[in-house]
């Protein structure tokens, strides 16, 4: 006697052809990986793009701060001394805050994302030189601008020479322990801050925002228009600086 072996319902065929075999899910893993792959890194230089864009705009904001500030000093920018604080390690001092009232400008979002990793930024060739050297001052750093120190003579803005060739403000290169808030060409760092594609941003005289290669910052850091805004390069204590051109 034969038995009589059922078929299965039709919609059970349905279900069977529908179904993924192992193969053909590992391929599909496979492609996902490979897109996500490619997509990451132009999703990373998105974002990095968006922070550079944050990191001008901070700048542009410095600037006109400062000009703000020289409006009511008779022309005059802030000392290289005091414009970042009065009371080492709190922003809310300094002579330039009343003018942003903002604590995040003074600090570039890639700048903040290196601060919290510990380590050296993989664009930086070497460690930042110890923050204090000039004044002692020591403190865990929340900024990334610093303003040139060699304006110590001329702070009027009238009195540059060449406005456009002379340095108001970097993005520099600094110790994670460095609250000088300040650059200059000796005793503090003169480094660049190369974190934004291999280019760092300035602010010069004329209020104009600089972004610079380290093959151009290294042509003009060495010359004494960009650090001295006149023909007076005295430094503390009546030293002239020497290797300027």
């Amino acid at each position: 006697m034969q038995r009589h072996v059922s078929e299965p319902p039709a919609r059970w065929k349905d279900r069977v052809r529908l179904a993924f075999t192992l193969i053909e899910l590992l391929v599909t893993v496979a492609i996902i990986a490979i897109l996500a792959s490619l997509l990451m890194p132009a999703l990373a230089r998105a974002k990095e793009s968006g922070r550079t864009v944050s990191c001008l705009n901070n700048l542009r904001q410095i600037a006109v701060a400062s000009v703000t500030y020289s409006m009511d000093f008779n022309g005059h920018l802030p000392s290289f001394r005091n414009w970042l604080y009065t009371r080492a390690g709190d922003l809310t001092t300094g002579k330039l805050y009343p003018h942003l009232k903002s604590k995040p400008t003074y600090l570039c979002p890639t700048d903040k994302i290196e601060l919290a990793s510990k380590r050296k930024p993989k664009w930086a060739a070497q460690a930042a030189a110890p923050g204090g050297m000039f004044g002692g001052r020591r403190q865990p750093r929340d900024y990334s601008y610093a303003m040139n120190c060699a304006i110590c003579h001329a702070t009027d803005l009238s009195t540059f020479r060449e406005p456009s060739k002379t340095l108001l403000y970097m993005e520099a290169h600094l110790a994670t322990n460095d609250y000088s808030g300040q650059v200059g060409p000796s005793m503090v760092s003169r480094s660049l801050a190369l974190r934004h594609a291999r280019r760092g941003h300035l602010v010069m005289g004329d209020l104009r925002v600089e972004k610079l290669t380290k093959k151009s910052y290294d042509q003009i850091e060495k010359t004494k228009r960009f650090w001295f805004p006149t023909d007076d390069t005295r430094g503390p204590g009546g030293n002239n600086f020497g290797g300027l051109q």
